[in-house]
């Protein structure tokens, strides 16, 4: 009876999945999942709204604060024109070698993500960054994943996803080794990006793209903040892996860095209503985020009632990785099951995996997070369904297809390769 309940309980979990893959809303798919789940094994209509929906939602509200406060650091760093003037003037460095502009605009914009978090920010940085490498007869197939893939390497150490994580993945630390493995996924995912472009450039070059590459208006004027102003985005990182900051008050220093470092020319009125309209502003940019984790909190929740936990182990306990080796080699064996809300993605699918994953007990949460670390950058930067990149993918007018024959075998290497340091860094404890 548990083994024809637990396939039931599998087939909606693949349903949900094939229907967020063919455009469904995720929200919804997952919210019914959750919902279907605990009605089919038993649970009273009180539970169903008690504890599922009502205490699901609000189980991991602070990850939704943590989203606003990153959204609002984002805002302000694209509104004081610190993030513009950062792309300008590396670009200025770069000069007329396109190459070299795909790999400096990667790198500037990783950078910023490791701090900044919104769509609102990404697209406040993508119409500086990508205009400037497609005018550099950069084709959009190359310039989308120069610049998506860059954020998602940024993702390894931005505090916003740290922090929503640690609600989902408890016990997990941003100090010592596991801090020094977030800069090691950081720097191979940046480096995959760096080889992409390198790559498809030497492949088919740059300027016999031009004619096809959408030109860039006319760069409007900029003003250059001061150099020191550049510092904005570590700022908040640095108040927490060094200071022991929390999350909130390192990006309300952050916000204080930002504002008194291009204060020129602005007064004390200017730079209070700026406050308020960056916080505004954030809102939006976060909608439909903030929405995925409050029902992937739903389904998290609904995967840990004791029914569907019963029915459903004795499926996925034989093919779960049990020792850290095999959990390696799981995820970069299906790192693409990241896409398209899959299975691999905790902000989709994935909540319910990972739910009957943390029961199971067979892995450290610490080890857990990190070799699932490398699909979760990979869902949050080349998945066609992700807010940012479905914007990139619009602006440059890149199918979903031809981007992810061109990003996904490198973002797939990427998940392989920081599995194995994974492996290597924290498999033993």
């Amino acid at each position: 009876m548990q083994l024809a309940l637990g396939i039931l309980l599998l087939v909606f979990f693949l349903a949900g999945v094939i229907a967020v893959m063919r455009g469904q809303s995720p929200i919804i798919v997952l919210m019914l999942l959750a919902i279907v789940w605990a009605a089919a094994t038993g649970a009273s209509l009180k539970e169903v709204l008690g504890k599922v929906i009502d205490g699901g939602a609000t189980a991991y509200a602070s990850a939704v604060i943590l989203i606003v406060f990153g959204a609002w650091f984002g805002q302000i760093l694209v509104q004081t024109g610190i993030a513009e003037s950062l792309i300008r003037s590396a670009v200025e460095l770069a000069g007329d070698r396109p190459l070299i502009v795909a790999w400096v605009v990667s790198l500037v914009t990783a950078f910023l993500f490791t701090s900044l978090y919104g769509v609102g920010a990404a697209i406040g940085v993508g119409v500086i960054a990508l205009p400037i490498m497609m005018s550099m007869g950069i084709p959009p197939r190359v310039a989308a994943p120069a610049f998506t893939m860059a954020i998602g390497a940024g993702n390894y150490l931005n505090l916003v996803e740290f922090g929503i994580f640690q609600k989902f993945f408890p016990g997990i630390k941003y100090e010592g080794v596991h801090l020094r493995f977030f800069v090691t996924g950081f720097a191979v995912y940046l480096g995959m990006a760096l080889a992409m472009s390198a790559y498809h450039l030497a492949r088919g070059g740059a300027r016999r793209f031009a004619a096809i590459a959408a030109p860039a208006e006319p760069a409007a004027a900029w003003t250059r903040v001061p150099r020191y102003a550049y510092l904005a985005p570590a700022i908040p990182l640095a108040a927490v892996a060094f200071l022991g900051w929390p999350m909130i008050p390192a990006f309300l220093l952050g916000t204080l860095f930002a504002l008194l470092a291009t204060r020129r020319g602005r007064s004390l009125r200017g730079a209070v209503d700026l406050f308020h309209k960056a916080f505004y502003d954030a809102f939006p940019d976060i909608a439909t985020i903030a929405a995925l984790w409050i029902i992937c909190g739903m389904l998290i929740v609904a995967g840990q009632l004791p029914n569907v936990q019963q029915a459903l182990q004795p499926i996925f306990q034989p093919i779960l990785p049990k020792t850290p080796l095999q959990a390696a080699i799981f995820f970069a064996a299906l790192a693409p099951l990241a896409i398209y809300r899959g299975p691999f993605a905790v902000v989709g699918t994935g909540a319910a995996l990972l739910s009957i994953m943390l029961q199971a007990q067979f892995l450290a949460v610490p080890y857990l997070y990190a070799v699932w670390r490398g699909p979760l950058c990979l869902q949050g930067s080349q998945d066609p369904t992700n807010s940012w990149t479905l914007w990139t993918l619009g602006f440059t007018k890149v199918t979903h297809k031809d981007f992810l024959k061109t990003a996904l075998p490198f973002g797939w290497l990427m998940v392989a390769i920081n599995a194995f340091i994974a492996y290597a860094m924290l498999g033993g404890s």
